[in-house]
Order: structure tokens, then C-alpha cells, then sequence
């Protein structure tokens, strides 16, 4: 399927190949779902891809494929190479006038004008692969002229596929998904994950993370950003925050949990996550004292590290 058709009316106009505009509220919600399926089909795939590694993971000849990027704790895996080759050739045939950044390959360039543009991680929680971990997830997600509007997120060990359009919803294997109900911070469970430059750089999510222990029931760290999205999107965690996050990790996730009733902003309570990347995602009733709480812990962490005047030659 090419979904690069105009309209023969003068009030729909739908991606011509080689331009940048597109009406959204005009695309229609039947052709963002054919989108969605050929996106589950692909992530599936790649999911199936991720499952043969993992049997293989703990064998010597697999050890020896592990490589680093930014540091000992980002690694990558010739499966996280396998897996976006994968989606990158379904996605050019299924949408050729499309755009595609992904984790391993930065940038691609075909289409790099394009207003629909896929932000692909081919896999999501590469630390827990590399050791055994089963916790990781395939993830495929579409803007349309900046704006979220497809999402897919697949557990390839658990086999659940987390799905969502713009105005359509969000779900889990096909059935509809809610965020929880919890009300106040101090009864919420929470998810939250850590950069990978943490041993060098100040801003290192740590203050948040002790200042979220104490007030709320609990937080976890599973490891994989766009799982943490789904885990909200479907009710198990309450909120999840993060910072120094990509867009390929969130871009899908984020529109599932808005599309489940949740929330999503920066930690100034903007609409900035992907650029600022800093993300803080919630069931909605709680996401003012996520805020709060992150604003505070992190002005006061900044003061912390300025020198103070008497240290001052």
C-alpha cells in the first residue's frame, strides 16, 4: 500500500510525493488504520527476529557481537542491526515517499522532506536483551507533519502489541486500553529509567528518583522506554518520567498513552518532549504532581552543583 493518493475533491489534500503539507484533520481515520496493520505486521517481524536472538544471546558467539556506542552502558547488538534493516526495507516498500529515522541508522535519506516520518527503534531495552533479560520491545511509531498519529509498540516474549491512531484510540491486542484511576501521587506506582551518560553527568536522574521513592507507593525501572509508555497507556504503572530520551524510544509510546486517556509533556508541562527530550507521562490525575515534584528536585539539584560565591577566587 502507497499512501501517497490526493484526493479528487478541493478540501482533502493527503501526502504528494516531494511535499511537506498534509491536512491531518482531513486524513481520514480509516487510512491512519491501514497504516496501523502494515505497522503491526512489521513489527511482528522484527519481533520474531529479536526471539531467535534471545535464544542465542547467552552463547559465546553472540557475546562476541555485542558492541558500545556512547559508553560500557549502551551497547548494541548485531539483532538491533538485523531488526532495523528489517523495518527499514518493509517500510520503503509499503511507503516509499515516506521519511524513517531509527535508533542504529540515524537518518535515512530518502523522502528526508517528507511529512510522514516513522521513528523506529528496532530494539527497545538492548541492556536487558544483551544479558537474557526477556523485557524489550519492538517499536514503530509515524508522525504526520510533526504530530503523532500512529503507534506500535510489540513485547515479542510476551506477544503483546500495543496499538494506537490519532483519534482512535488505544489497545492492547486489539482490545480497547484505559489509564488507571489512581488519584494522588503517594498511592501511585511509577516507572523511570536512567541515561546512558549517568556515571559522568550531573543531570543523571537521580535526585527525581529519590525524591519519586518517597512520595509515591513505588518506582520501578523496567528498562525500556516505550514499554514504560505502554505500562501506563494499559493501567499497570500510574506515571513513568524520564529525561535525555530520543524520539524513536517515545514517539509511538506517547501516542498510546494519549490516546488510552493519559497525558504527556515535557517536565515544564509543555508539548515539547521530543525536541527538549524530556518526557513525564501519566493517567492524567496525578501529572501536576509529577510536575511539581520534578521542577522542584531539579531546581534544587541545579543550585546544588553551582559553586557558591566563597568558593569563587
Amino acid at each position: 500500500m502507497h499512501v501517497t493518493r490526493a484526493r479528487s475533491d478541493s478540501t482533502v489534500r493527503v501526502c504528494l510525493p516531494g511535499t511537506r503539507r498534509v491536512n491531518l484533520a482531513a486524513f481520514m481515520s480509516n487510512e491512519l488504520s491501514e497504516i496501523l496493520q502494515i505497522a503491526i505486521h512489521i513489527a511482528h517481524g522484527a519481533g520474531a527476529i529479536l526471539r531467535e536472538g534471545l535464544q542465542h544471546v547467552a552463547e559465546a558467539s553472540a557475546v562476541a557481537r555485542i558492541a558500545y556506542k556512547s559508553a560500557e552502558t549502551d551497547p548494541v547488538t548485531e539483532y538491533d542491526h538485523r531488526s532495523e534493516a528489517y523495518i527499514v526495507e518493509q517500510l520503503t516498500k509499503h511507503f516509499p515517499a515516506h521519511h524513517i529515522v531509527g535508533e542504529e541508522g540515524g537518518a535515512y535519506a530518502a523522502n528526508s522532506h517528507s511529512a510522514f516520518e516513522w521513528h523506529v527503534d528496532p530494539l527497545d531495552g538492548t541492556v536487558n536483551f544483551a544479558h537474557g533479560f526477556p523485557v524489550f520491545a519492538v517499536s514503530l511509531g509515524l508522525l504526520i507533519e510533526g504530530v503523532p498519529s500512529v503507534g506500535v509498540v510489540y513485547n515479542p516474549v510476551t506477544e503483546e502489541t500495543f496499538t494506537a491512531t490519532r483519534g482512535g484510540g488505544a489497545a492492547l491486542n486489539g482490545r480497547p486500553i484505559q489509564v488507571s484511576a489512581t488519584a494522588v501521587l503517594s498511592r501511585a506506582l511509577l516507572n523511570t529509567g536512567f541515561p546512558y551518560d549517568r556515571r559522568t553527568s550531573p543531570e543523571n536522574n537521580f535526585e527525581p528518583f529519590l525524591a519519586f521513592q518517597r512520595a509515591s507507593q513505588e518506582v520501578r525501572r523496567v528498562g525500556s522506554a516505550a514499554l514504560d509508555c505502554c505500562t501506563v497507556a494499559c493501567g499497570r504503572m500510574d506515571g513513568y518520567w524520564e529525561l535525555k530520551i530520543r524520539s524513536w524510544d517515545i514517539a509511538a509510546g506517547l501516542l498510546i498513552v494519549q490516546e488510552a486517556g493519559g497525558r504527556v509533556t515535557d517536565f515544564d508541562g509543555a508539548t515539547d518532549m521530543l525536541s527538549k527530550r524530556r518526557i513525564v507521562a501519566s493517567n492524567g490525575r496525578i501529572h501536576d504532581e509529577m510536575l511539581s515534584l520534578l521542577q522542584a528536585t531539579l531546581s534544587a539539584a541545579h543550585d546544588s552543583h553551582q559553586p557558591s560565591l566563597s568558593s569563587i577566587p
